[in-house]
C-alpha cells in the first residue's frame, strides 16, 4: 500500500513538472527552394515564464517529420545555433551576445549569400516577451513569418540566401 502511495506521488510529481512548461512557436520560415517548412519553438517554465528550451521542428507537406534540440547556450559561439547546413557550408545561424533565459536579447540571423565567395549577411532581431508570450521583434515590429528567398547563379544553382522577408 505504501508503495502504491509513493508511486503515485511520484507520477504526480512528474506530471506537474511537465505541466510547468508550455510549447510557443517563435518563427514558421518556408523558402523558395524546397517544400520544407521549418518552426523554431521555445519551451517556456509556465510559473517563471523563462525560456527553457529551443527546437527547430521540421514540417514537409504539413506534416512533421523531424524535432531538432538545439543549444541556447550556442547562441554565443562562434557558429552560433546552426539551423540549416548544406556540404560543409553554415547556411542559416542564429547568433547573440547577449541572451538571456530571462529576458530574451538581440538575435542575430547570420546567412550564407555566396558559397563560392563566402559572402555573408546578418539580419538583426530582438527575441523579447510581450504581454502573453515571447516573440521576436524587427524595429519593435513583431515578426514571426520568414520566407527564405535563395542566391542562384546560372550554371551552379543555390549557390546561398539571397535575402529573408519578415512578415
Amino acid at each position: 500500500m505504501k508503495i502504491a502511495i509513493l508511486l503515485i506521488m511520484i507520477s504526480s510529481l512528474f506530471s506537474s513538472a511537465a505541466l510547468l512548461a508550455n510549447e510557443e512557436t517563435l518563427s514558421i520560415t518556408d523558402n523558395d527552394d524546397n517544400n520544407e517548412v521549418y518552426n523554431l519553438v521555445v519551451s517556456v517554465n509556465d510559473t517563471t515564464q523563462t525560456l527553457k528550451n529551443l527546437f527547430k521542428d521540421t514540417f514537409v507537406n504539413g506534416k512533421k517529420i523531424r524535432r531538432d534540440d538545439l543549444n541556447a547556450l550556442d547562441l554565443k559561439t562562434k557558429d552560433g545555433v546552426i539551423l540549416e547546413k548544406r556540404d560543409n557550408y553554415n547556411v542559416l545561424n542564429l547568433k547573440s551576445d547577449n541572451f538571456d533565459y530571462d529576458r530574451g536579447g538581440k538575435i542575430i540571423i547570420d546567412t550564407l549569400y555566396n558559397g563560392i565567395t563566402g559572402e555573408r549577411k546578418t539580419l538583426d532581431l530582438e527575441l523579447a516577451k510581450d504581454k502573453n508570450s515571447w516573440k521576436l521583434f524587427k524595429n519593435k515590429v513583431a515578426v514571426s513569418k520568414f520566407h527564405v528567398k535563395v542566391n542562384k547563379v546560372i550554371v551552379l544553382g543555390t549557390v546561398g540566401i539571397k535575402t529573408i522577408i519578415l512578415e
